[in-house]
């Protein structure tokens, strides 16, 4: 009797020690990219909306799945998290672009969602993102939602403001930028007018800098490469409308690692809070600057 008690004893010891390993284990192993992301979001306040925006997060990719889907995934839950900002729910289905659904949403996201065309297949469905956005709600697009398969839905590519044409800069290099409109509410966070970053960086078709206004461009003179733009215009951030909506695109995003990049998170969460209403900023067009 006295033997049996001694060996559950044992066993009992046994795993305790064994639990506790683990829990220290998992505590001093958490996921590396949200570890990264966590730190980047430190030094950011909460944030008190009048109402708390509901926003649909589509990442759902229909042609290249980019790598860095799931980091931004993590990184747009850790900001509403941290900053109380909005509330996503984070969706990879087209079912959830019916006109009835959309109703109980304030804004969309679309992370790194490529050949959109190729997903929304249904009239119905695309006619309800984009009414949804054409009545008043807010749209933000991350580098690949940029690629929808021009002509193929071209009343997207109007919405959003340009179609992905190739990308001469690579997610490897490190690349020139410009601040083009420091005194917009989204440029907040960027200490410099001008700046260098690693990401992949788009040219465009179907793009008319009329219709937009560009806060950050890509300084292609002094990338070292050439695009097909005659005029050396590559546009990386900007805002526009869509009827009574309004759009936010960033072609950041093609990296892990700019998903935790402070500077550019602030730039996400301004322009998430942009298109939803919660803060001011003019969308009208701007004229381009001289390329030195």
């Amino acid at each position: 009797m006295e033997y049996d008690v001694f060996i559950k004893f044992c066993m009992i010891r046994t795993i305790t020690i064994l639990l506790c390993w683990g829990v220290t284990f998992l505590s001093a192993s958490p996921d590396p990219e949200l570890k990264k992301i966590e730190k980047a979001l430190q030094t950011f306040p909460t944030v008190k909306p009048k109402k708390v925006p509901q926003i649909l997060v589509y990442s759902k990719a229909s042609g290249f799945a980019h790598k860095s889907i799931p980091t931004g995934v993590k990184a747009l839950r850790a900001l509403a998290l941290k900053t109380g900002a909005f509330n996503p729910k984070f969706s990879q289905s087209v079912e959830d672009f019916s006109a009835e659904n959309l109703k109980n949403f304030d804004g969309l996201i679309f992370n790194n969602c490529t050949r959109v065309e190729k997903a929304f297949v249904s009239p119905k469905q695309r006619s309800a993102l984009l009414n949804f956005i054409r009545k008043g709600k807010g749209f933000v697009g991350f580098h690949g939602a940029s690629d929808a398969g021009m002509p193929k839905w071209q009343e997207y590519t109007n919405m959003i403001g340009g179609c992905f044409d190739g990308h001469p800069w690579n997610a490897g290099g490190t690349w020139p930028f410009r601040v083009e409109d420091p005194g917009h509410t989204l440029s907040k966070s960027f200490a410099a007018n001008t700046f260098r970053f690693s990401d992949e960086i788009y040219q465009y078709k179907g793009y008319d800098r009329k219709n937009l206004r560009v806060l950050i461009s890509l300084d292609a003179n002094k990338s070292g490469k050439s695009g097909k733009s005659p005029t050396q215009d590559y546009p990386v951030s900007w805002v526009k409308p869509y009827g009574k909506g309004r759009v936010f695109y960033s072609n950041f995003g093609h990296n892990k690692a700019t998903w935790w990049t402070p500077f550019l998170l602030e730039h996400f969460l301004a322009g998430i809070r942009w298109s939803v209403g919660e803060l001011d900023g003019p969308h009208e067009s701007l004229p381009q600057p001289p390329r030195l």
